[in-house]
């Protein structure tokens, strides 16, 4: 695959994967873009468990679904297990001879029926950790494969998809369950009817993990006392009070108690200390959950399956939220205000990943950021600083409230400021009184606490997150725990577009000598006649061919002509201006767009670019031949201007080399107006 071709597949395979909105479309994406991209017969995609112990086939292309469904490769089990382990890809001319070696009769079996011979399995890195791996077939025999470093680039696209639409579907799926217990919450702040409370609180916490019933009792932990219980099953509209036998100094509620956290049982048959009446209303799975309020337990949720099951942390995590929405309840209405916030930070969170999906225009999207921030909890100034790896300084990019003369503002890691200490430390850092802060550096006079919050991607610092308040110990712990949580979504916009930025340079760029490629060129053109037909200027194209070049070649290898390309590639850059521009054409053609420029002085500079390279001397001698078309003198017709410089440069060949020559407009040219 040519180079350039290479390069505006990444940028196209990179917007196609970050404008993925869903997890099931990123996987079909990377499989399916798998297999075009390396031209192979089918593809699959295997991630590792939450223990990272198994790696299981999530999505496949081309493949038949039987296999699939009882793929379990162990971590350290070939080839995929090995090659997670030592993250590194693996190319395996013949699969099914890997996999007789290592007496794995059952995929040997399963490559013969899907007809497999050439295997190529790659590392799904994610902060230099795996989360999988990348398997790439062809039911043809490859001897070698050659796209190490396009794969190298995919797979850590892949991955950081995988994980970002992960990031963004949790968000998602916690987003709407907040929003109902949201909802809850603030229903039972607001009901002083302990009926409605009950009927609200246990129906909720029964529906919401599909359980058989679900009990309330209430106590007084100093007292050891149960003061009222009730019990609601599924289905009854409302749940009813009943005299509870629940042992409060041992069993499941004592533990609970002594512990202030949640007891799960997945089976009370295997379990010791059981109330007795739990078992004659064959209760098989239990969570009970705490309900504290002002650091007392006031109360225990019992939720209840007939059937064993193994309860997830979610579940847990949900029924606590609504344990503590229901404390609020029972006990006073004081955390209603937190309610609020929480409601009011998921829906920032949310969206602020939605936004990420949807724009790669950073700049902008930093400041929609801050000033949504700006709007919801009134700080005076926010900044978002990047780290300059070369210069190791805190290069300013994004701000809100801070005068324009700090936008060139630069300081040096760990030498200035809370925000040089912060990209020195990694850490955030809180100063509730700036006045008395020994790294604090006076900036706006309004500014009276301060917090600032590293950018990290993995263990890499990349910036920093500056935000000042008006008054003394301005942040609360929401505050900072929002701000935290921000500042991990900046990290993964911000490596996303560079991601994106970085395909989108090897689209324009010749790798080889580091100009511009010909789908720049054709970009600039468009932009420069646009201009020339505005402002009524001329602008001149020199065609460039070398001379000699393929006897170069011949004499001394491709090696040595690259080089000499490359060198040539530089003193053509040094003969023109800053605003002029020069690129690879193709091969070892190139081209010059002058603007501002008509022919005369176009002819000075070719000539000038001419000798210099004529100067080098080499051995057989490689030199330029010019061709030169003016704009609108010329022609006004894009295809034209360039046919006529081409015509121009291939007659100067044809005069021997090593020479300047003029385009000549044929007389039967019918110009465009």
């Amino acid at each position: 695959m040519l180079e350039k071709d290479l390069s505006k597949s990444f940028t196209e395979i990179a917007e196609s994967l970050l404008e993925k909105k869903t997890l099931d479309s990123v996987f079909d994406t990377i499989t399916k873009t798998a297999c075009s991209f390396f031209n192979a017969s089918a593809s699959s995609i295997m991630l590792f468990d939450i223990d990272k112990e198994f790696l299981t086939i999530v999505r496949s292309y081309n493949l038949s679904p039987e296999y699939l469904k009882v793929v379990k490769v162990r971590k350290d089990q070939e080839i995929a297990g090995k090659v997670c382990q030592e993250k590194k890809p693996r190319f395996v001319v013949n699969a099914l001879k890997l996999f007789q070696d290592i007496e794995d009769n059952f995929t040997v079996q399963w490559v013969k029926k899907e007809g497999l011979i050439t295997l190529v399995c790659a590392p799904l890195l994610l902060k230099d950790e795996p989360i999988g791996c990348l398997n790439i077939y062809y039911r043809y025999q490859q001897d070698t494969f050659a796209d190490w470093n396009a794969l190298d680039f995919f797979t850590k696209l892949a991955a950081l998809s995988i994980e970002h639409s992960r990031l963004i579907e949790e968000i998602q799926n916690n987003a709407k369950m907040f929003s109902v217990l949201g909802e809850i919450g603030l229903f039972l702040a607001s009901s002083f009817d302990i009926n409605e409370i009950m009927k609200t609180f246990l129906s909720t916490a029964t529906y919401i993990i599909n359980a058989d019933a679900g009990g309330l009792i209430l106590i007084d932990p100093e007292k050891s006392s149960i003061l009222e219980a009730y019990e609601y099953n599924k289905g009854e509209s409302t749940p009813k009070r009943y005299t509870s036998s629940a042992h409060l100094i041992n069993g499941i509620s004592s533990d609970i108690i002594r512990t202030k956290k949640p007891v799960v049982i997945s089976d009370t048959g295997s379990h010791p200390n059981v109330n007795p009446v739990i078992l004659d209303k064959k209760y098989v799975a239990i969570i009970g959950v705490p309900l504290i309020s002002k650091e007392k337990i006031m109360g225990i949720l019992y939720v209840n399956s007939l059937i064993p099951r193994n309860f997830t942390k979610e579940e847990v995590d949900y029924l606590s939220i609504l344990s503590n929405y229901a404390a609020v309840a029972l006990e006073n209405s004081k955390l209603y205000e937190k309610i609020a916030l929480e409601a009011k930070e998921t829906a920032i969170l949310y969206e602020v990943s939605q936004s990420f999906i949807s724009s790669l225009d950073f700049e902008q999207l930093l400041k929609n950021i801050l000033r949504r921030l700006i709007d919801t909890f009134g700080y005076l100034n926010l900044a978002v600083f990047l780290i300059d790896e070369e210069s190791q300084e805190l290069k300013l990019i994004s701000y809100i409230n801070y005068p324009d003369e700090v936008k060139n503002m630069k300081i040096k890691i760990g030498e200035v400021g809370i925000t040089g200490h912060v990209a020195l430390t990694k850490k955030m850092y809180y100063s509730p009184d700036v006045t008395n802060d020994p790294y604090y550096i006076k900036g706006v006079e309004e500014a009276r606490s301060e917090v600032c919050l590293p950018l990290m991607i993995g263990d890499r610092v990349i910036g920093v997150l500056d935000v000042e308040s008006p008054e003394n110990n301005g942040f609360t712990q929401d505050d900072i725990k929002l701000l935290s949580s921000l500042c991990a979504q900046i990290a993964i916009a911000l490596e996303n577009c560079h991601l994106y930025e970085e395909a989108k340079k090897l689209s324009l760029t010749d790798p080889l000598t580091m100009l511009p490629n010909r789908r720049n060129f054709d970009i600039f053109i468009d932009t420069e006649i646009k201009r020339a037909e505005r402002y009524r200027r001329p602008f001149s194209i020199l065609m460039i061919d070398f001379d000699n070049f393929k006897n170069y070649n011949d004499k001394f290898g491709h090696t040595a002509g690259d080089s000499v390309l490359q060198k040539f590639a530089l003193l053509m850059k040094e003969s023109i201006r800053d605003v002029d521009f020069v690129g690879r054409y193709g091969g070892d053609e190139f081209v010059v767009i002058l603007p501002e420029t008509g022919a005369i002085f176009a002819w000075e500079v070719a000539e000038r670019m001419r000798k210099k390279i004529a100067a080098q001397s080499l051995n057989p001698n490689v030199t330029l031949s010019i061709g030169i078309a003016t704009f609108p003198d010329d022609s006004r017709d894009k295809k034209t201007l360039i046919n006529l410089a081409d015509q121009a440069c291939y007659e100067a060949k044809q005069m021997g080399g090593n020479c300047v020559n003029f385009a000549t407009k044929p007389t039967n040219t019918k110009e465009e107006k």
